[in-house]
């Protein structure tokens, strides 16, 4: 539906004000913030015509008025004024990053940490999702009390490590020729390819020979490769959803909080897209999410493929603020990926 130039411009006052004060917004006070010579009269016309249009509702509590879902959606596909990140953004971004990070990880959850610090809202990573991850070592670093450390490293960097108490009748001793034989017929192995092998007899019935009771071995050396290659969610400011779910009832907000750590769950949600998209509302797809809105953006990873970089926040927020962000962090990852390659 086409808006005259003075509806576009009193739509956009309102959703300012809102997303500023949470408060509804009057005419008087559209009159005193319109660079516009209009009576409050003609602004209340106005007004009442959006609300004949469904672009704005007045809340039972106040005689103002407040955007509703269309009112969002027309703002976002018509009237937000937004620019795309520039170099200095970026820059800013980078800098922002604290540390030296050796492991893509480490990368990740900072940047969802600095987001979140920056909007107080929650801020969501995905890596690229890979099938080609392949083992580049392992070893077994021990401890005090017949401990041990399980070590795995894989061709993407990441390190993922795993305690282990050893039975007292074994010496770790009796696992190096295990560790030898794994660094020796893995290394270079997709691991799925492994964890295959470990479903069958043939990694089983490989390591009986070397010790007489691999099977608590086998269940560690399982359970570090599974984590290697687990698609985990990096999160930033997660319990920030509480500050705007509404009312929402205590299940609900358990079934939030473990919704936002479920990286299946939340790829579902995402567009892949190297343009900031938005959604609002219902257009999220989820349920737990129809109070929310949610501002995405792909960063690429060399020869692996892309990752979402998100921020889920409430439907009334700054969107050019929250769009330009979110382009300058994903270009900042897109860059610094570049280091891990």
């Amino acid at each position: 539906m086409a808006l005259t130039d003075r509806q576009k411009l009193i739509l956009s006052a309102i959703i300012y004000e809102y997303t500023q004060t949470a408060h509804a917004v009057g005419s008087k006070s559209l009159q005193e913030q319109l660079n516009i010579k209009v009576s409050s009269a003609t602004i209340r016309n106005e007004m009442a015509t959006l609300e004949a249009d469904a672009f704005i509702k007045k809340l039972h509590t106040s005689a103002g008025r407040v955007p509703s879902y269309e009112g969002y959606r027309y703002y976002l596909d018509h009237l937000m004024v937004t620019r795309k990140a520039s170099p200095q953004d970026v820059r800013a971004v980078i800098q922002s990053f604290r540390g030296n990070f050796h492991e893509i990880d480490d990368l990740l959850d900072e940047t969802a940490r600095t987001l979140s610090a920056l909007t107080g809202y929650t801020a969501l990573i995905l890596k690229p999702k890979r099938v080609d991850i392949k083992v580049s070592g392992f070893r077994l670093v021990p401890l005090e009390g017949h401990q041990l450390i399980a070590v795995l490293v894989t061709n993407d960097g990441k390190v993922t490590s795993q305690t282990f108490k050893l039975p007292n009748e074994m010496a770790i001793e009796s696992l190096e020729g295990m560790v030898k034989y794994i660094n020796e017929q893995m290394v270079g192995r997709p691991v799925n390819d492994v964890l295959k092998m470990m479903q069958s007899d043939e990694l089983p019935t490989q390591m009986s020979r070397m010790i007489q009771t691999p099977a608590a071995f086998l269940q560690l050396f399982g359970d570090v490769l599974a984590r290697s290659v687990g698609d985990n969610v990096h999160i930033g400011g997660r319990l920030n959803v509480l500050d705007f779910s509404g009312e929402t009832g205590v299940n609900n907000i358990k079934q939030l909080l473990e919704f936002l750590t479920n990286a299946r769950a939340v790829r579902q949600i995402v567009t892949p897209s190297a343009q900031v998209q938005i959604k609002i509302g219902r257009e999220i797809g989820e349920k737990l999410l129809s109070n929310f809105s949610l501002v995405t953006r792909d960063f690429l990873v060399p020869n692996q493929g892309s990752g979402v970089i998100a921020l889920l926040g409430p439907i009334p927020m700054a969107y050019s603020k929250n769009a330009l962000l979110i382009d300058a962090f994903g270009e900042a990852l897109s860059q610094k990926m570049i280091e891990y390659t």
